[in-house]
């Protein structure tokens, strides 16, 4: 695609999704325009293009941007609107599982608040680790979260899927997400007895030794023992494998590796393990 080509799909993107205002284009209840309207938008920022210019822009894309009705001579977004639109699509059951894919930067944010639209009208997911991790790559460095859909679906969330194979839903709350091999909800009850666990296990020598009270659990790895803690007095978070057995022991048991932040735990441990989880 030439750099002008470029900034035409840009350009009507950004109107069909976002503000078809700004190109004095009117969009119907399901976000169609007519393309003489989105032609002449084009006209006025001195590009020129035609109907058949404009379909084969259209068919020169990897994925499906716009969905373009030639016999009513209209066309629309087919997903990214951050304007309010009716779906035409009928919701659908997705597979049981089903992946988004985002940068490691939003990590931290997804667990305490879960996978929100933003802009965007619906939530966007994929159908296999591939495409998730296309669209994670995109960002930064790629993570996959896994959604399993027969909770929601039991819970009132509907799916719809677009003709490039997204999905489409609302809002999903972070208990309904899977950030493997890792997980980040749990009863409170576990939190009060790894602690206790720990009071009878850490020497007065380990590092740990008299914070137990200022440690809240915040996440445990699914294959193994090690739990995540976060220091509410301060930003650090502590990897902790507890020996079980049940009494202090003079080595460096349990064995502890300490962050500075939680998003330095992402990139060194988080990111890391989902990587050989995958593999």
């Amino acid at each position: 695609m030439s750099e002008n080509q470029e900034k035409i799909s840009k350009l009507i993107s950004y109107w069909l999704r976002h503000k078809p205002e700004d190109g004095n284009i009117q969009l119907d209840q399901f976000g169609w325009a007519e393309m003489k309207s989105v032609i002449t938008a084009l006209n006025s920022k001195r590009f020129e293009l035609t109907e058949n210019q404009l379909i084969e822009l259209n068919d020169s894309f990897d994925k499906v941007r716009w969905e373009i009705d030639s016999e009513k001579k209209r066309i629309k977004a087919t997903h990214g609107h951050s304007i309010s639109i009716e779906q035409e699509l009928n919701s659908e059951l997705p597979n049981k599982i089903l992946f988004h894919g985002t940068a490691s930067k939003n990590i931290a944010g997804i667990i305490k608040n879960g996978l929100l639209s933003g802009q965007r009208q619906y939530v966007h997911l994929s159908e296999d680790i591939e495409m998730a991790s296309k669209v994670g790559k995109r960002h930064g460095k790629p993570f996959l979260i896994e959604i399993n859909t027969t909770e929601l679906i039991e819970n009132g969330w509907e799916f719809f899927k677009t003709q490039q194979n997204v999905w489409l839903t609302k809002n999903i709350p972070s208990k309904y997400l899977e950030f493997n091999p890792w997980y980040f909800e749990f009863r409170e009850e576990r939190d009060e007895v790894l602690k206790e666990e720990l009071t009878k296990e850490i020497h007065t020598k380990h590092q740990l030794y008299g914070k137990i009270d200022k440690l809240k659990l915040i996440g445990l790895h699914k294959p193994n023992d090690d739990c995540l803690f976060k220091d509410t007095e301060s930003e650090k978070v502590y990897v902790i494998h507890p020996t079980w057995s049940g009494k202090m022991d003079r080595g460096i048991w349990p064995i502890t590796k300490v962050y500075r932040s939680l998003e330095e735990w992402i990139e060194k441990r988080l990111l890391p393990d989902q990587n050989d989880w995958y593999l």
